[in-house]
């Protein structure tokens, strides 16, 4: 028996759910401590689950490989909240690498999401070559920024500010229902269910990464929570460590402004680490740009559209187009020619035969749709094509987002 013909997929049983999280847990590296194990199942659904196993003794199989799917809301331009699921967390036991399992696992558990009409697929790579050469594009970005606390001083601060610090349970309650309404306002955010929320705030030592427990301050218009890492130990002067932001949901300039403040009084931290969109305003808040210093840009989501007349037919426009796009997709699935019509903000979108006015891949559509990349860039990368004059002008318009998408977490 070769290997390929050794190997089975299936979904798992209650029964293998231990030995499932035990194969991720190696391969990342975290921990298998019973508390995290039973937050982990929490969190997932059996039909959501695929394992690996090694049949070439049939009485005595084991566990190879991994996939998991999570299932999500994600915020696209205007508001609207679409269904979307994440094909991650797929793993390979070293000893059977490079023996297709991994796209065993990966075809599979794509053939599963077609089927069950997900519109969208995101995700979280770690090699976004395989990510684009799959139809998925970059969708959003963040900035990481390092504040010197010292000298970081806002132009115009708060009197009074409406922040203040809860503790944990206080947390529990307005957390939620907080990022709801800040998941409603922000293109690029994912929801998080009741079982996120539950193991978050569970806030067990193997989340912390050796710092402190979470810190919460919020807002009626927003939440940030903190960690203090590299907390020095029997120390009597500053700093005491540096202060790692984990959230910062502001759904009002003010309360951005409320927030950051709290932030900016921490006066025992010299450091502050904080996570935000690529266009977020919080130097320009300060006495000093310089003393935010951005450490980090990153690409955070991306995503694969599954049925582009549905998604194209969900976002809002920033002005009227009526275009015919020829759509590829590499894996032969969601491609095809569509005509996009726009009044009023609102786009329609459907199949359709006249000849292209423009040609993009699917991973590009993908990118500009969120508007993690304009239409005017993609075309001085020359990775749109212009079959009509004028196209791309009036698309780049039709497309352009008053705000940058960002995420703002990772599943």
């Amino acid at each position: 028996m070769n290997t390929a013909d050794a190997i089975r997929i299936r979904f798992p049983n209650d029964d293998d759910l231990q030995a499932v999280y035990e194969s991720q847990a190696r391969v990342y590296g975290v921990s298998v401590a019973p508390g995290d194990v039973e937050a982990w199942k929490r969190r997932i659904h059996l039909d959501d689950l695929l394992i690996a196993e090694d049949v070439a003794d049939p009485e005595q199989p084991f566990l190879v490989g991994t996939s998991l799917t999570y299932r999500a809301q994600l915020t696209v331009p205007g508001g609207a909240s679409l269904r979307a699921a994440s094909l991650s967390m797929i793993t390979v036991a070293p000893t059977h690498e490079r023996n297709g399992i991994w796209q065993q696992l990966s075809a599979r558990g794509f053939g599963i999401l077609l089927e069950r009409g997900y519109p969208i697929l995101c995700g979280f790579p770690t090699h976004p070559k395989i990510y684009d050469g799959l139809g998925g594009g970059v969708a959003s970005y963040s900035r990481t920024y390092r504040i010197n606390r010292r000298v970081g001083k806002l132009r115009d601060a708060p009197s009074p500010s409406r922040a203040r610090e809860v503790n944990a349970s206080d947390a529990a309650t307005c957390l939620p229902t907080i990022y709801e309404r800040w998941c409603a306002t922000t293109n690029g955010s994912l929801s998080r269910d009741g079982g996120w929320w539950a193991d978050f705030l569970e806030d067990r030592p193997a989340q912390r990464d050796n710092g402190s427990p979470l810190n919460f301050v919020i807002h009626p218009e927003g939440f940030l929570t903190y960690r203090v890492m590299d907390e020095k130990r029997h120390a009597f002067r500053p700093p005491f460590g540096s202060v790692v932001v984990q959230d910062f949901c502001a759904i009002t300039e003010a309360a951005h402004t409320d927030l950051l403040h709290a932030l900016l009084r921490l006066e025992v931290f010299h450091t502050i680490e904080i996570e935000v969109p690529v266009d977020d305003p919080l130097p320009l808040k300060l006495v000093d740009q310089r003393a935010a210093e951005t450490t980090a840009v990153n690409d955070v989501l991306w995503l694969r559209i599954m049925n582009v007349p549905e998604v194209l037919g969900q976002r809002a426009y920033g002005a009227e187009v009526d275009v015919v796009l020829e759509v590829t997709d590499p894996l032969g699935v969601a491609g095809g020619r569509f005509r996009l019509e726009t009044r009023d903000g609102v786009g329609t979108c459907t199949p359709h035969d006249a000849p292209a006015d423009a040609e993009i891949g699917l991973a590009d559509l993908g990118t500009i749709y969120m508007g993690a990349h304009r239409v005017s860039e993609l075309q001085r990368a020359n990775r749109i094509t212009e079959l009509r004059p004028g196209a791309l002008q009036s698309l780049d318009a039709a497309f352009a987002v008053d705000r940058a998408p960002y995420c703002g977490m990772y599943f």
